[in-house]
């Protein structure tokens, strides 16, 4: 029995990218790596992936690989931690040369690559010869007694925006953890539940505002019991994101309270996800609910990639100080 397109797109959105995409999107990220890393006038640097393809929830209308810069010459410490060598130099003035040296590598090695330099944060490669895009990222070390006492997979980084010129700490190996611990308990369903609303933002004509961090931390809060459908109930993950969707709005408590998978931050706050973008998330989820019910047609991105045949069921821390290197 021939399925609707919106039953194929629903769960081909939820699949996993295939191997060979995904080890490309790496591949483009070791590229720059190694270009900055054989740069003699590129300060000593450690280098790690972050963001969405490394724990296997991106989609390929939006994959790119984010590529942590880390200088070796300090590291960040979070209270109670303290120093035994204090870091006595200008840690705004080192972070800006390691982003000039970078970019000053990037354009010289590939002259093709459009660089958007605009970002607090990070630094936007894209064209030229990359056939994917790759966000560098200039950042230090950060060390806590967590990781001093459980190994490196819960170090943090430590970025100093270039535009406001605040720190901002981050856990992004904390955050795979939990994706992967929270993933396994429900059978695959919290990593389908970021890849189908991330699909549906990316095919939006309403343009879902919602970053990819804060629609998989949204997945990360929705209870086990709800993300653990398996082939071929795993068309229930639909109704279950929406139904979560609608408790958040409904209820502002949860909408508060809802922490990021490290728990550095609340989902909804003022640099994170908002009630309106919230909304355009329920309408995409809603839509799609409906056009299943009524068999209609969804000429979307990724419904070619959609291909599985199942039926439907309804159903920020304390201020850390310098350690030199």
């Amino acid at each position: 029995m021939q399925q609707s397109d919106g039953v194929r797109y629903a769960i081909g959105a939820m699949q996993p990218i295939d191997s060979d995409y995904t080890a490309n999107t790496f591949e483009q990220g070791l590229r720059i790596q190694k270009s900055i890393a054989d740069d003699q006038y590129v300060q000593s640097c450690e280098f790690k992936f972050q963001g969405s393809t490394t724990n296997n929830t991106h989609i390929k209308a939006a994959s790119d690989i984010d590529l942590v810069v880390l200088t070796q010459k300090f590291t960040w410490l979070k209270a109670p931690l303290q120093p035994p060598r204090p870091y006595t130099g200008d840690t705004k003035v080192e972070m800006k040369s390691l982003r000039d040296q970078c970019i000053d590598n990037i354009r010289s090695n590939f002259p093709a690559v459009v660089i958007d330099d605009s970002g607090g944060k990070a630094v936007k490669l894209s064209g030229g010869s990359l056939t994917r895009n790759v966000d560098l990222v200039p950042a230090g070390w950060l060390d806590t007694q967590e990781s001093q006492a459980l190994g490196d997979d819960y170090r943090g980084i430590e970025i100093i925006d270039r535009n406001s010129g605040e720190n901002c700490s981050n856990f992004p190996w904390i955050h795979n953890l939990r994706v992967e611990e929270k993933d396994s308990r429900c059978l695959g369903g919290l990593r389908r539940a970021a890849r189908l609303m991330k699909s549906l933002k990316a095919d939006s004509d309403q343009k879902v505002m919602l970053s990819s961090y804060d629609i998989a931390s949204i997945a990360y809060n929705i209870p086990d019991a709800h993300l653990s459908f398996q082939p071929p109930l795993e068309l229930s993950i639909l109704d279950s994101c929406r139904n979560y969707c609608v408790s958040l709005k409904r209820d502002q408590l949860a909408r508060d309270t809802i922490s990021v998978p490290n728990g550095t931050r609340t989902v909804f706050c003022a640099v994170g996800a908002s009630v309106e973008q919230l909304d355009n998330m329920i309408r995409e989820l809603e839509q799609l609910i409906t056009d299943i019910a009524r068999d209609v047609q969804r000429p979307f991105i990724r419904l070619a990639e959609a291909r599985i045949e199942h039926p439907f069921v309804p159903a920020r821390p304390l201020g850390p100080t310098l350690l030199a290197r």
